[in-house]
């Protein structure tokens, strides 16, 4: 290992026991390992664009030094008192005695009669950032250190050092302090020097943007490189932890990096082609021309130079969701996005549209001969049966399919390549919450559909403004999907994401831009203009008969039997569960009957949500008589249509949007 010492060689970045086998890894092992995932990370996972928000004085050189660096430096805060002299996790005193033997044999001679009064006041993300402060290292890149494990540190840490010494080194000045002090200071400088610099004045500082997406980074790198297998499958080696018996000089760092990376690589990149042929796009990833709203819209926003938040506001049944992903596609092309969020209201409405989504990527992986990798994002996406029937990714042989990667879990799946879940996933990002780095991480790399995007309420939506600056300053294209917005909520849209992105929430647009009501609209930014475009060909209007009555529930029931008495589908939408509950349990038992609302088992609730869809949905076998029961789950983004409907009093937004189940003209 060149110049490092015994007593660097000696150190532990971790142990455990398995089959009655003692391992372990040395430190600078780990940190190498750190160091070299995040530099691949850096150059081959980011997309351009992050990699243009990284940029430190303009240098890309200077860039990939502090990107090594951060990957290099993460644990020196292991080399302590405090963590050195730490139980194993499963406190196996064998293992933690022959890694103290280990360690004397290798220069520290007292380490086992050291004690400690407060070890857990110094945990190793803090001391590393107090170390490198000592070491003059600016504190923007210090700060990094000190959150690598999710949550920045609130308080200062620098007189750390002197406040809680013995968690750094023995108390005693002399030989054994001085001894901790070498190492730890050889240790950073063996770093500094790996890394391209000399000096830790040669550390550039990082502006907030890039201090965020580099924690993330950081936190990514750390958690593959101590990864030992690839879903904990002991065939498929990544970064595993070696026998006691065997030291750091036996390790072959940049082979065993490389054999990880290869391992860890299951699925492809997806390449977003320019989409020159609206119409032959449409063909090919749906069946069908486009209809003339749908291609003047993706026309307009192919235009944009430099794309922004696109907001679409169209009636129900227009086929907005097809806009949507066929300009994802383009806003990828041009901004140099790997993939996509779709961000939707409710865990049923993010259900219907992950099939959509996963039909179209079914499309892009079959062109591409790629196998490209989807994640359902919801609390309950395990109870999916369309997501769990997705072949993991290390089982597929070949190309030109949809997958499932599994290492992409947990506060990783925002990771993942294309994800379609609730909003909260991108609510998330303005949030301060532990790990929020990797929400940050991963969103600046896709191009963002927000659907439904009027159906969210003002706690939701101050949330949503502050999610839309961060995507601003990230050059992140957010596309905006509503039947039913408000103009004020429009216009508060756009400003917060220009505000992001320019610091301005001014744009240049026409006169009166704020009070526009055409219908369709296509608000479009496009670096600092706003266009909005109203001039679409005149829609079909759609005259809905709306009769008040004030009846109680059995007499309801009547009428809606009444209604379908010579066949049809009637929806019945109202507020609570328990009125639907009360009304279905009145309805005639010769009546096919389906209720749905936000009360059933997850399993349960998946099963009817198919099976209403597959009655009244796309290319659906219509029943000739069917009643549908529900609450407000059933008013968005479900692809189901109703012959009548019958709804409580509810906001007029809402209205709408219910009116929007009604003679939808599926096929």
């Amino acid at each position: 290992m060149g110049e490092l010492t015994t007593e660097e060689l000696s150190l532990w970045g971790k142990k455990a026991i398995r089959d009655d086998q003692e391992l372990w890894l040395p430190l600078v092992i780990h940190l190498i390992d750190a160091k070299n995932v995040i530099n691949w990370l850096y150059n081959h996972w980011l997309t351009d664009n992050q990699r243009s928000l990284l940029m430190i004085e303009n240098s890309e050189s200077v860039t990939q030094n502090v990107v090594k660096f951060l990957g290099y430096i993460h644990d020196i805060g292991k080399a302590t008192t405090a963590f050195q002299t730490k139980q194993s996790y499963a406190h196996n005193d064998s293992l933690d005695e022959d890694i103290m033997e280990k360690m004397i044999r290798g220069g520290f001679k007292d380490i086992d009669k050291l004690s400690f009064l407060k070890r857990s006041a110094s945990p190793h993300a803090l001391a590393g950032e107090a170390l490198l402060e000592v070491y003059g290292v600016n504190k923007s890149i210090a700060a990094i250190i000190g959150g690598h494990h999710g949550k920045p540190l609130s308080n200062p840490v620098a007189k750390d050092t002197r406040y809680n010494s013995e968690n750094y080194w023995p108390e005693t000045p002399g030989e054994e302090q001085n001894r901790w002090r070498k190492v730890q200071e050889d240790l950073f400088q063996y770093g500094l020097h790996l890394c391209g610099f000399h000096k830790s004045s040669e550390i550039p500082r990082v502006n907030k943007i890039q201090a965020v997406l580099l924690e993330g980074l950081l936190i990514m790198a750390d958690w593959l490189a101590s990864s030992e297998y690839l879903n904990d499958d002991p065939s498929k080696p990544l970064f595993p932890l070696i026998d006691i018996n065997e030291s750091a000089a036996d390790v072959n760092t940049e082979q065993r990096y490389q054999n990880a990376i290869n391992t860890w690589q299951i699925n492809d990149e997806w390449s977003a082609e320019r989409v020159s042929d609206i119409d032959e796009y449409y063909v090919q990833h749906w069946g069908f021309h486009p209809r003339e709203v749908q291609l003047a819209m993706c026309q307009e926003i192919s235009k944009a130079l430099d794309p922004g938040m696109m907001i679409v506001e169209a009636p129900m049944g227009i086929g907005k969701t097809e806009i949507a992903l066929t300009v994802a596609e383009q806003l990828a092309s041009r901004c140099g996005c790997n993939g996509l969020f779709m961000g939707l209201p409710t865990q049923a409405t993010s259900n219907a549209m992950f099939d959509r989504v996963e039909d179209w990527l079914a499309k892009e992986a079959k062109e591409q001969d790629a196998k490209l990798s989807i994640k359902l994002m919801h609390g309950k996406a395990k109870f999916n049966q369309r997501n769990q029937a997705i072949p993991r990714a290390e089982n597929v042989q070949g190309s030109g399919a949809v997958v499932v990667n599994e290492w992409f879990t947990g506060k990783k799946s925002i990771l993942e390549e294309f994800t379609v879940g609730t909003i909260d996933n991108l609510l998330q990002m303005g949030l301060k919450q532990r790990h929020l780095f990797l929400k940050h991480l991963g969103l600046s790399g896709k191009v963002v559909v927000i659907d439904e995007v009027h159906g969210y309420d003002v706690y939701m939506s101050s949330y949503l403004a502050k999610v839309l600056q961060w995507l601003g300053a990230y050059n992140v294209p957010v596309i905006a999907l509503s039947a039913t917005l408000p103009k004020g909520k429009r216009n508060e849209l756009l400003k917060s994401y220009e505000k992001g992105k320019f610091g301005s929430d001014q744009f240049e647009t026409e006169p009166g831009w704020e009070n526009n009501e055409a219908y369709p609209l296509l608000s479009m930014l496009d670096g600092k203009h706003l266009k909005q475009v109203t001039n679409f060909v005149s829609q079909k209007s759609k005259y809905v008969q709306v009769k008040r009555i004030n009846v109680e529930n059995n007499k309801l029931i009547d009428i809606v039997n009444a209604k379908i008495k010579d066949g049809g589908v009637a929806g019945i939408i109202v507020n609570t569960v328990k009125r639907a509950e009360e009304i279905a349990d009145l309805m005639p038992k010769d009546v096919l009957t389906i209720v749905l609302h936000s009360a059933f088992l997850a399993p349960d609730r998946q099963k009817i949500e198919e099976r209403l869809q597959s009655m009244t949905g796309k290319n659906a076998a219509r029943p000739p008589r069917l009643v549908v029961i529900g609450t407000q789950v059933l008013e968005q983004s479900l692809d189901i249509d109703f012959d009548a409907l019958f709804t409580d009093i509810a906001p007029m937004d809402l209205i709408l949007q219910r009116v929007g189940r009604l003679h939808l003209g599926l096929e």
